[in-house]
C-alpha cells in the first residue's frame, strides 16, 4: 500500500472518499426509487438511510469509475449501477435485521424494531426490485455481473447457518465472506472498469480489487465485535458470539482447542455476563491477533491488484485515493 495513506487518520481518509464527484447524484437517484403508493415503502427505506452509513460501495463504485476517465463527471450509466448496489446493500440490511433479530441500527432501532418483520421484509423485496429496474437499463454484461453479486449474496446469507458451526472452517468463512460481503464491492469496481472501456485484464484487476476489498471488511467487522468501541459501532460487543455466526473470529477461537469456545458456542446459550467475559478474553487474545493478520492479507491481496494495473492512462490521484479506502478499510482496526 501507499506509505502515504498510513500517515492518514481514519476520519482524514474517509473525508477525502467522500468528496467523490457524483455522490449526490447517486444519493438523489436513490431516494427517487423509495416513491410508493404504499406510504410504509417510503417509510422504511428513508429511515435506513436516515440511520447514516459510509456509503463505501458507491464511493468506491465512483472513485473505480474516475481511475480510467478523464471526464469531470462520471456517465449516466456509472450513477447508476453505484445507485443500484446501494439499494441492493440497503435491502440486505433489512433483510440481515430480520435474519438476526436485531433491535438496534447504527445506535438507533432497527427498521425491524420500528416497523415491524413483515413491513422490513416487503420493503427489502421492494428495494431489490428497485435496483434490479436501474441495472435493466445497462448493457447486459453488468446485468449478468449484478445477477451473479446477488445470487453470491444470497448463498453467502444461507451459508452461515447450513451447517453447525462446529463444522466451519476458515476457508468456509472466507468463502462465506467472498460470497456475503465481497460480492457487491466486486460489482462495484467491476462495472466501473468495463463502463470505462478498461481491458479485459484491467477489469479483472480491479475486480479483484474490489473483492479483496470486501473480504477484509468483513474480517475487521468481525474483530470490531470484539474490540469495537459500542458507542461508535453502534452495535453491542459480543453479538456474534450471542448469534453463535461463524464468524472468522469464532471459528478460529473453536478450531484453537480452547474449551471455554467450546462452552461458550456451542454449549447451551451463554448468559450476558458470560458473553461480557468472552468479550473481555478474546480481545487480547492469539486468536484477535491472528484474525488482523488475515485481514492485512487481504488488504495486501486489494493493494497488489491495484498496482497490478498499469499506470499509463490512469489517473494517479485517484489510485492513491483507492489505497486510502484500503487505508481506511484497515484504520477501523486501530
Amino acid at each position: 500500500m501507499d506509505s502515504s495513506a498510513s500517515t492518514l487518520t481514519s476520519d482524514n481518509i474517509l473525508d477525502e472518499l467522500t468528496r467523490v464527484t457524483g455522490m449526490a447524484e447517486v444519493e438523489a437517484l436513490v431516494r427517487s426509487k423509495f416513491i410508493s403508493e404504499t406510504r410504509v415503502m417510503t417509510q422504511i427505506p428513508s429511515y435506513l438511510l436516515g440511520l447514516g452509513g459510509k456509503r463505501l460501495r458507491p464511493i468506491l463504485t465512483l472513485r473505480c469509475g474516475e481511475l480510467f476517465s478523464s471526464a469531470p463527471t462520471p456517465s449516466e450509466s456509472l450513477i447508476t449501477i453505484a445507485a443500484g448496489i446501494e439499494l441492493i446493500h440497503m435491502a440486505t440490511l433489512l433483510h440481515d435485521d430480520i435474519v438476526d433479530n436485531s433491535d438496534v441500527r447504527r445506535q438507533q432501532p432497527s427498521p425491524l424494531a420500528k416497523f415491524g418483520m413483515a413491513e422490513t421484509l416487503i420493503a427489502g423485496d421492494f428495494l431489490l426490485t428497485r435496483a434490479f429496474s436501474l441495472c435493466s437499463r445497462l448493457d447486459r454484461v453488468i446485468i449478468d455481473a449484478t445477477e451473479s453479486a446477488c445470487i453470491s449474496l444470497t448463498e453467502g446469507e444461507a451459508e452461515e447457518f447450513a451447517i453447525p458451526l462446529s463444522a466451519h472452517s476458515e476457508a468456509s468463512t472466507i468463502r462465506i465472506a467472498r460470497k456475503k460481503t465481497a460480492a457487491l464491492f466486486r460489482l462495484g469496481a467491476f462495472s466501473a472498469a468495463f463502463l470505462a472501456g478498461a481491458s479485459q485484464e484491467e477489469q479483472e484487476n480491479l475486480a479483484c480489487f474490489g473483492e479483496s476489498l470486501g473480504i477484509a471488511f468483513q474480517i475487521l467487522d468481525d474483530i470490531l465485535d470484539i474490540i469495537g468501541n459500542e458507542a461508535v459501532f453502534g452495535k453491542k460487543n459480543g453479538t456474534d458470539i450471542r448469534e453463535r455466526k461463524p464468524s472468522l473470529v469464532n471459528v478460529l477461537w473453536l478450531a484453537s482447542g480452547d474449551k471455554l469456545a467450546e462452552q461458550i458456542l456451542l454449549g447451551p446459550p451463554p448468559s450476558d455476563l458470560a458473553i461480557q467475559e468472552a468479550v473481555n478474553y478474546l480481545k487480547d487474545s492469539q486468536v484477535i491477533i491472528k484474525a488482523r493478520e488475515i485481514a492485512n492479507q487481504y488488504g495486501e491481496k486489494a493493494s497488489r491488484a491495484l498496482t497490478s494495473i498499469n499506470q499509463k492512462g490512469t489517473n494517479l490521484a485517484v489510485r492513491a485515493s483507492l489505497n486510502n479506502l484500503i487505508s481506511f478499510t484497515l484504520a477501523r482496526l486501530q
